[in-house]
């Protein structure tokens, strides 16, 4: 499992500062995040970690590619949404419309991916101290988000569901050209920084 350096996760909470000092309305949107994500590995040259990443690239694969001596990291990057007091993580995933609806094909793909999660969840709070924007950024292995069965696959309204065996809630949304939606125990997570501005 890739994590950031100590490091790369000041500076990237230097640049999140940064971005609330021109922007108080919400949060940093996900393709906004990977790119400060590769400036962040980038900040950390004694590390010499190598980050390749297209900029608004479509590579359903990997979102940036770390590469660590002569190991590649298969990398998504997720703003995601933390779910309280269920103490879930919730991130939307890959459109899978291109499958149509063959659940077989489906759950192979799923569980054949081999890119690790960064979630960089946000939420906001007003109080009488003003307004707090809050990151949380945790990592998450690609294996948890395996052992999809194409039998187990139910009818929950309008979606397709199942839970593997971590506990990993899994939704399909026809709806939404069949993107997949995890709903993922924050025990199965990796806490990184707490990022808290101001």
């Amino acid at each position: 499992m890739y994590c950031l350096t100590a490091r790369m996760e000041q500076n990237l909470e230097s640049n999140l500062r940064r971005y609330h000092d021109l922007f108080d309305g919400g949060g940093c949107k996900g393709w906004e995040l990977e790119e400060l994500i590769v400036k962040a590995i980038q900040s950390d040259t004694p590390a010499q970690h190598l980050p390749q990443w297209v900029e608004s690239g479509h590579d359903d694969k990997a979102d940036i590619v770390v590469k660590v001596k002569d190991e590649n990291h298969h990398l998504q990057i997720k703003a995601g949404q933390q779910r309280v007091p269920a103490n879930r993580l919730i991130l939307s995933g890959y459109r899978l419309g291109r499958f149509e609806a063959n659940l077989d094909k489906i759950s192979q793909y799923l569980n054949n991916t081999d890119s690790d999660i960064i979630s960089v969840s946000y939420r906001k709070i007003d109080d009488d101290k003003g307004r707090h924007h809050i990151y949380d950024l945790r990592y998450l292995p690609v294996a948890y988000l395996h052992d999809i069965h194409p039998s187990e696959w139910k009818d929950h309204g309008k979606q397709k569901v199942q839970e593997n065996e971590h506990g990993v809630e899994f939704s399909l949304r026809p709806s939404m050209s069949w993107q997949i939606w995890w709903s993922i125990p924050l025990e199965l997570t990796t806490l990184g920084r707490t990022i808290k501005i101001p």
